[in-house]
């Protein structure tokens, strides 16, 4: 009888310290303030995944778009793809823009992201 040892993959948040729930540098009068200005439920939390393996994570802050944001993304879908997508990145991702910036791996998982949080309403369909 031989056993397998499954390997267990390990993830990390490289800039949040242990035991820590926010970003390196961030504090929770930052996010208090956000949340003043942009709303109580509009902030999140995300992780980027460093790597294609996914084993290390980039921690970052952003917020749920606003109707502006949307309409000047969806203005750019069809006519500059990349355009629209910096123009989301740069009007909610509020830390590690930079970083995610100058890295496509980063920058495309942000995009995830905040493709995420755009608000989208269900309505309700019935038969006449």
């Amino acid at each position: 009888m031989t056993t397998e040892k499954k390997a267990t993959t390990l993830q990390t948040v490289v800039n949040m310290k242990e035991g820590n729930s926010l970003p390196d540098g961030i504090t929770q009068e930052i996010i208090d303030a956000w949340k003043k200005r942009y709303g109580q439920q509009k902030i999140k939390l995300g992780e980027l995944p460093i790597n294609e393996d996914r084993t290390q994570f980039l921690a970052v802050i952003g917020r749920v778009p606003d109707r502006k944001t949307v309409g000047e993304f969806e203005k750019w879908m069809d006519k500059d793809p990349n355009k629209s997508k910096e123009i989301l990145i740069n009007a909610c991702l509020l830390t590690e823009k930079e970083q995610v910036k100058a890295d496509d791996f980063l920058f495309y998982g942000a995009f995830d992201f905040l493709t995420t949080l755009l608000p989208v309403a269900k309505s309700n369909i019935k038969n006449l």
